[in-house]
């Protein structure tokens, strides 16, 4: 799903190349976690890194397949709109996931919010 919208034409400049760095931010540390997972499971090296290329081709694949949405007659705003909210929620539920639920026993800190909060006013005042 991630791949689907790399191939459409945004209306602002900029977003094909922020969506290709969110993919590639999210992808890295994803990797090296499935790849320790699988070593860590017994498959042998050979396998795990077959899953690890398979894993590594998705997001291409799924450019190659929204190029053919690119490519058709019929009207597909509404479902591309679709896929990149999808692919939007993907990248928010992670990056929430990594930022909120980090430490030990996934309670609330008030520090790391507030620095969240003054890293996101400090981008809005630039």
């Amino acid at each position: 799903l991630e791949g689907i919208p790399l191939t459409q034409n945004f209306s602002e400049p900029g977003v094909q190349q922020s969506l290709l760095a969110g993919i590639v931010m999210h992808h890295i540390p994803v990797a090296l976690a499935l790849m320790t997972m699988l070593m860590q499971s017994g498959l042998n090296r050979n396998t795990a890194l077959f899953y690890l290329i398979l894993f590594a081709v998705m997001a291409p694949l799924g450019a190659f397949v929204g190029s053919f949405f690119g490519d058709t007659d019929i009207n597909t705003t509404l479902f591309l709109n679709r896929i990149m909210a999808v692919v939007i929620g993907i990248f928010l539920h992670i990056s929430t996931t990594i930022l909120f639920e980090s430490n030990e026993g996934h309670r609330f800190n008030l520090k790391k919010l507030s620095i969240i909060l003054l890293g996101a006013a400090i981008a809005l005042l630039t």
